[in-house]
């Protein structure tokens, strides 16, 4: 999700929760409806989001307030997870802080990440003769897994599609463009028979 989309939402959700708290749905609504945002996430499910990540680190809500030393209320983010109080941009930001997890991941507009192909196959030769820089975190990926396989003498290297999101970290791309950069690069071995 690009930034613009993403302040998009968010404005969008902060003027949900201005109207939500008059208990006006229907404004909210009609407003969203003005600014084509109908596709954007609802209270309920900003709502279920923050329990689903509460939930996953294992606490109550009484185990919410002592981790924060009494930050943050049981009572008042049961409230949230509730959609009974409104939870401004300020105290998403914090509670998202708190919880270690990205602002969008919190409001739940996230996208999923989809993996294009079944596996990854590096033509191997390529990638550890590159003098390119920005390559290192291959070379050293691609040498640990040959190293982990013992396979010395391969001239490819097949490796999970779901691999990628590692990857993508550690080469500090966004992972819905590894694959188009590493082509881009001539890195992965294309089977002549499938092309």
């Amino acid at each position: 999700m690009k930034k613009a989309e993403s302040a998009q939402v968010l404005y969008g959700l902060v003027m949900k929760n201005m109207t939500y708290t008059t208990g006006n749905t229907e404004s909210a609504r009609k407003y969203n409806q003005e600014l084509e945002l109908d596709d954007s996430p609802s209270i309920e499910s900003l709502a279920a989001s923050m329990r689903r990540i509460r939930k996953s680190k294992g606490w109550t809500l009484k185990d919410v307030e002592s981790a924060s030393n009494g930050k943050w209320k049981a009572v008042v983010i049961g409230s949230y997870e509730r959609c009974d109080r409104a939870l401004s941009l300020n105290k998403a930001i914090a509670l998202a802080a708190f919880y270690k997890v990205p602002l969008d991941e919190l409001l739940g507009i996230t996208q999923p990440y989809e993996v294009k192909a079944d596996r990854l196959t590096f033509d191997i030769r390529k990638v550890k003769s590159s003098q390119e820089p920005s390559l290192s975190a291959l070379q050293r990926f691609i040498s640990a897994i040959t190293s982990t396989r013992r396979d010395w003498n391969g001239e490819i290297l097949s490796v999970r599609a779901s691999d990628s999101l590692a990857l993508s970290a550690a080469m500090h791309i966004p992972a819905n463009q590894l694959e188009a950069g590493l082509q881009a690069y001539g890195l992965l071995f294309i089977n002549p028979k499938k092309a």
